[in-house]
């Protein structure tokens, strides 16, 4: 049974490849007719010319059926003695016959092999197209009312393109496409008039040019294109089934979507998803007009993505609608690094219905903006309007905690020790480009506010820490708006209002200052932080060059090159051994400059008035200081007391009662520790003293043991002294004056020293020798004709003053002996 059924098998095989050999031995000796009539078929069909310069008849070579190799194959229009350019120009083509059809007589393709070679489509301004080569032929009577045989390609299964060129140039509405196929193969189906066609390889795009003003999409972009159409005849309709487009950076793009030519308009619908593309690589296949609009807003997220276009053949721009997820991206600011961002939004082309799709009418909206900037999460929303000018609309916040802000500080200069920083900011304007540096203004609409709660920073090199910076800032584009903020340093409760102008135009330009006008009110002031604001001690430590620490170097660039001016007000004031009430004044800081401007206060049981200036901080030169003062009805033993005596151990607090009212002027220079260089001093005093007393003052006690032993000079009452004094370095110069007691009369004139150099001449008149009761009254006497003299002179030996006797112009020698 079985050896019947394999006889049977065979014979059947054998007479199918005898039938096929017969057809095959017949079709090579008619190649030429039908090679002939297969020509006559197509010219038939179109409005041109077809050119083979050779053919060859290679049975099989393409499978089952029966192949055509055209060589120098040339398809033209009628027209092509005018525009010379071929609609085909095809180095070799395949053409393979369905075996069937030709015993029946008919000629359809099975398939088709293009090769090394050109498809140019062209559309002129006029109107005219190559195209209309596929228009009815335009034959004798005879031939055009001939019924055509319209099915040659319904067999078609497989077309396939070898480093071939497809370009289509459209001058009439300004658009061109071309592309290289390398290796690209398309499995055709027909079925029910709907053609099914899945196609596959790589494609170099030169550009898909809508718009020649923005540039082309996918110029000069090597693919792989996996792509799935449809078209229904009886529709007239073109649809991509999902399909896939991978870019040469392995980026995987779906696409779907149809053309709709049923309709005058002919409509186009496509559809693109991405997930996690680069926009950077997203870019390369975009125009060069749009990758240059996204190339200056300076962001690479990685995307996923659905867009959707619709639009008209006819149309310069398409409507684009996309959803999208962004993550993964930085945005660099003049103040820090925005980064890990991440948002999800939509952007359209037509915002607004009523108006035309076009850059001008874009939307990008990005909701749910998260990341962080540098250290600090930040949070918001941002809306995009009109790419050209990238208007834009933004509203974050950021949250900082102490670990935070600790991240983006130098840890050998800063460190946050408690509380937290919220700001909030809103920007209406344009992001390519934030400040115009011609107007010096921001280009756009900025406001916001900085909440700090209960905030405690330590500077590290001079060991200061703020305990507590606790209020609201607020800020526009001008300037930044201080209403109340409440620091505690850890002995004063600080309560500052102010503004601070400049901030932004600071940022962005060179040597463009930065002003603050502030009020600041101490209710209690206890002075501990002056070798601070000085700024002093050289030995702090280098600042980073890490930029690891922007904020460090934001608040150390902003600390030098503030300009402060601020007014003060403390109702109890202290520093040191002084203390006052109600005290008020003005201080502006610069660079490398303080002033002080008209501080006064009630002080020493009278007022204090003072101005003056510290001059060249952080020069590395001795900081020079300039006083001007005036004390009113003062207490001159608080005074001393005050200022610790000036240094001295001579004549203390302990010593001297009395009205002081003084003016002084000088100058100085100043050690790290704030005290006065006292070699550097230069200046002038002028001392209105009254009633003045004098107690154990131990140069008196020693004239006392010299003269007037019976005289009470332990405690002596003073007439109004007034005299001026020239200061230099630890030395006062005294000119001669006049000392007038209740014990007794004498001049001094001299130096008056600080240090170890005092040498004062006492000219005590003997008019003295008469005591003088509570009837004696205070007078002025000329000492050059008072009469006859004792001389002393007070010297400073081994660090104490010390009253000898002198002769005076070879005055007669007055023996020692005590006076009554």
């Amino acid at each position: 049974m079985t050896s019947k059924i394999l006889k049977v098998v065979l014979i059947i095989s054998g007479s199918f490849i005898l039938l096929l050999a017969g057809v095959g031995f017949w079709v090579y000796y008619n190649q030429g007719s039908l090679f002939i009539r297969l020509k006559d078929l197509i010219n038939e069909k179109i409005d041109g010319t077809l050119e083979v310069r050779d053919f060859k008849f290679t049975p099989f070579q393409n499978g089952v059926g029966f192949t055509f190799s055209l060589m120098g194959v040339k398809l033209k229009d009628k027209y092509f003695n005018q525009h010379k350019t071929y609609l085909v120009d095809a180095a070799s083509i395949n053409v393979t016959l369905e075996t069937q059809s030709l015993f029946r007589g008919k000629v359809l393709i099975h398939s088709m092999k293009f090769a090394n070679g050109k498809l140019n489509i062209f559309k002129r301004k006029d109107g005219f197209t190559n195209l209309s080569i596929f228009s009815p032929a335009k034959k004798d009577s005879a031939t055009s009312t001939k019924k055509t045989d319209t099915g040659t390609l319904r067999d078609l299964e497989e077309v396939s393109f070898t480093d071939f060129q497809v370009y289509y140039a459209d001058s009439l509405k300004e658009k061109f496409y071309g592309a290289d196929f390398h290796q690209f193969i398309s499995k055709v189906a027909y079925e029910d008039e709907v053609w099914n066609m899945d196609s596959k390889g790589s494609v170099f795009f030169k550009g898909l040019i809508f718009n020649p003003d923005k540039g082309g999409f996918l110029t000069n972009q090597e693919v792989e294109l996996r792509l799935s159409t449809l078209y229904k005849e009886k529709e007239k309709k073109l649809v991509i089934a999902p399909s896939e487009i991978e870019s040469a950076t392995k980026d995987r793009i779906q696409l779907s979507g149809e053309f709709d030519f049923s309709h005058e308009d002919r409509v186009i619908r496509l559809n693109f998803k991405t997930k996690e593309l680069r926009l950077a690589n997203a870019r390369k296949l975009l125009t060069e007009h749009l990758s240059n609009t996204l190339d200056r807003i300076k962001i690479d997220p990685l995307v996923s993505a659905e867009v959707h276009l619709n639009g008209k053949l006819g149309e310069r721009i398409p409507k684009i609608d996309i959803n999208f997820d962004a993550r993964d991206f930085e945005y660099r600011l003049p103040v820090g690094l925005l980064k890990e961002l991440s948002t999800q939004g939509t952007f359209t082309n037509h915002a607004d219905s009523t108006k035309p799709a076009e850059d001008a009418n874009t939307r990008i909206t990005g909701n749910n903006v998260r990341g962080l900037f540098e250290t600090i999460p930040i949070h918001g929303k941002i809306v995009v309007n009109d790419l050209e000018q990238a208007l834009a609309d933004i509203d974050c916040t950021l949250d900082a905690s102490p670990s935070s802000l600790n991240d983006l500080l130098d840890p050998e200069r800063y460190k946050v020790r408690k509380g937290n920083a919220q700001m909030k900011l809103t920007y209406k304007g344009n992001i390519k480009s934030f400040f115009n540096k011609e107007t010096k203004k921001l280009n756009g609409l900025l406001y916001g506010s900085v909440s700090l709660n209960d905030l405690a920073i330590s500077y590290l090199p001079q060991k200061v820490t703020i305990e507590q910076i606790r209020g609201d800032i607020a800020f526009t584009g001008e300037e930044v708006r201080i209403p109340n903020i409440q620091i505690f340093d850890g002995q004063n409760n600080l309560y500052v209002n102010g503004r601070i102008t400049g901030v932004f135009p600071y940022l962005y330009l060179e040597n463009s200052p930065l002003k603050a006008l502030v009020n600041i009110k101490i209710p209690d002031w206890q002075l501990n932080w002056l070798k601070v604001l000085l700024n002093l001690d050289h030995s702090r430590p280098k600042r980073s060059g890490n930029s690891k620490f922007t904020l460090s170097a934001l608040l150390d660039k902003a600390i030098d090159n503030i300009e402060v001016d601020a007014t003060l007000e403390a109702k109890r004031f202290r520093y040191n051994r002084l203390t006052a009430q109600n005290l008020k004044g003005r201080m502006t800081l610069s660079t490398d400059k303080i002033h002080l401007r008209n501080f006064s206060m009630n002080a020493f049981g009278g007022t204090f008035q003072v101005s003056g200036d510290v001059n060249q901080l952080r020069s590395g030169r001795p900081v020079q200081l300039n006083v001007d003062a005036k004390l009113t009805n003062t207490d001159v033993k608080s005074v001393f007391s005050s200022f610790n005596n000036f240094g001295q151990y001579t004549m203390t607090d302990r010593n001297i009662q009395g009205k002081l009212s003084s003016t002084f002027k000088f100058s100085a220079e100043l050690k790290n520790d704030v005290s006065l260089i006292q070699n550097s001093v230069d200046g002038t005093l002028t001392v209105d003293l009254r009633e003045a007393e004098i107690i154990d003052f131990d140069p008196l006690l020693k004239m006392k043991k010299l003269i007037f032993r019976k005289r009470p000079l332990e405690h002596v009452q003073f007439a109004p002294i007034v005299h001026d004094f020239v200061i230099k370095g630890k030395e006062v110069e005294v000119k001669k004056m006049q000392i007038e007691s209740n014990v007794m009369t004498f001049f001094v004139d001299g130096i008056y020293s600080l240090g170890d150099k005092t040498d004062l001449n006492i000219q005590i008149p003997l008019s003295n020798l008469r005591k003088r009761d509570s009837t004696y009254q205070f007078r002025d006497y000329d000492p050059d004709s008072i009469g006859s003299n004792i001389f002393l002179r007070a010297v400073d030996e081994n660090g104490k003053v010390n009253i000898k006797y002198v002769m005076k112009k070879k005055a007669r020698k007055i023996p020692f002996r005590a006076f009554r």
